[in-house]
């Protein structure tokens, strides 16, 4: 395998490594980018043993320093602060892979946490080989590590994905806000369902969760009468699983909807509103 060949194996392999770690498919772009000029940059001398592991230590790297700026502006942002959704439809991956669901618990690990976590779980990486990437010992990896899978499987969706039961209950649940169908929408609930709405200040979200399936049937189908007459409902894959967009008539995305559920009822809503997080949608569907 020639070395354009192997860099060309690796850039998918990095951009799935940095999205995972930072939630985000416009910055996981960015990191990879920045990775790969850092490599052409090196001076023949200083030849790269390995091209996996110098571009996956400078991914890793450049991710945590991501996370860490962006602590900065959630600060200030506002309402919830959710992860971008990822088009899967042109690259079949596993759902749990980059389960939506799981992109929200990762946001509540610390950033080296979720560094680790990433480089052990997804990746499969020797705490011997991520202890140089975050510039910790083995010793203390070994704690992050188990700390933040402590805290993943605590909090994390533990259900098998049936994808056509997924996609009835996702067409249920439009047909039903659609309709106001306060009854039907209340039985498609889990009576814990959380909503959670990802709007930045720019677009109309909820600002806490909410919860109940009372409340969150309620929400949602208030919401849906805010939306225009001719809005377009249209199915996508996102995070590997059936989701919906909402748009105006002249393609203008208005938020993107992702379900959790458990096989029978939905347990989680993730609805992301913030035109900044959906304009790798909006490209994606333009291109």
């Amino acid at each position: 395998m020639t070395s354009d060949q192997a860099l060309a194996e690796l850039r998918p392999k990095m951009f799935a490594l940095a999205y995972r770690i930072t939630g985000s498919p416009s910055d996981a772009e960015d990191i990879v980018q920045d990775a790969f000029l850092r490599l052409h940059r090196t001076e023949p001398d200083e030849a790269v043993r390995s091209l996996k592991a110098y571009l996956t230590t400078i991914t890793a790297r450049l991710s945590l320093n991501r996370l860490r700026d962006r602590r900065a502006r959630r600060e200030t942002y506002w309402g919830e602060w959710l992860p971008e959704p990822l088009m899967t439809e042109d690259e079949p991956v596993r759902a749990e892979d980059v389960s939506f669901a799981l992109l929200v618990v990762l946001e509540r690990l610390s950033p080296l946490e979720r560094v680790v976590f990433v480089l052990r779980n997804a990746f499969d990486f020797s705490f011997e080989d991520i202890a140089p990437m975050v510039d910790r010992d083995v010793v203390t990896c070994r704690k992050i590590f188990s700390r933040a899978r402590t805290r993943v499987l605590e909090e994390r969706p533990r259900f098998s994905v049936d994808r056509e039961r997924h996609r009835a209950l996702m067409r249920s649940f439009v047909e039903a806000a659609r309709g106001a169908d306060m009854a039907q929408l209340v039985t498609l609930l889990d009576d814990q369902v959380e909503l959670h709405g990802d709007g930045g200040g720019k677009a109309p979200a909820t600002k806490k969760p909410v919860f109940g399936s009372m409340a969150v049937a309620q929400f949602v189908i208030a919401l849906t009468r805010t939306l225009p007459q001719d809005a377009v409902f249209e199915e996508i894959e996102l995070n590997g699983l059936p989701a919906l967009t909402v748009a105006k008539a002249d393609g203008h995305l208005i938020v993107a909807v992702m379900l959790e559920i458990d096989g029978e009822r939905i347990r989680s809503v993730f609805a992301v509103a913030n035109p900044d997080k959906l304009k790798v949608i909006t490209r994606g569907r333009s291109g």
